[in-house]
């Protein structure tokens, strides 16, 4: 295959991706049954009632009294929610979800809260350990494939062919 009809098609693949991203974005609001962020900040009594996931940032934790006050950023600013049935041990700055019922006074009585970062510091260090694997799996692949400039592809290092030919 002539390698500019390759780039054309490479190119149009990426249109379509960026494309289909464009469209995920325009009707997102659409995919979640629940409330929006945006929606609780702007109108919040609208909602009470309603069931809703929320993610947010624990501002103080009370494990005697089984709560917790997180802060929600959204569009319109952020805003802060009292989460009771908080059970889980966080510190301040953990990053937590929390699926429940919206209340009066910006509570929401949870049935379920997951910790997803128990302190502000974990952030750092799973992108660390993403970027090594990410390293790992590149210094993996070059090992064993080489990049054929000419025809624009990858084929298999003359090395890694012989040794199967031999075995």
């Amino acid at each position: 295959m002539h390698p500019l009809v390759r780039l054309v098609g490479v190119v149009a693949l990426l249109g379509v991706l960026g494309g289909l991203c464009v469209h995920y974005d325009a009707v997102a609001p659409t995919h979640s049954p629940y409330p929006e962020t945006d929606d609780l900040a702007t109108d919040y009594d609208a909602h009470v009632g309603e069931r809703t996931l929320l993610f947010g940032t624990v501002q103080r934790f009370e494990p005697d009294a089984d709560r917790a006050t997180i802060r929600v950023d959204s569009g319109e600013g952020a805003f802060e929610m009292t989460v009771h049935g908080f059970t889980e041990r966080v510190r301040p700055g953990g990053f937590v979800q929390a699926y429940g019922t919206l209340r009066e006074g910006r509570t929401i009585d949870a049935s379920a809260v997951a910790v997803v970062n128990p302190a502000g510091g974990s952030a750092g260090y799973k992108y660390a350990v993403s970027a090594v694997g990410a390293l790992l799996v590149l210094a993996l692949f070059f090992r064993h494939w080489r990049v054929d400039r000419a025809s624009l592809t990858f084929e298999v290092r003359a090395d890694e062919w012989e040794v199967g030919r031999d075995g």
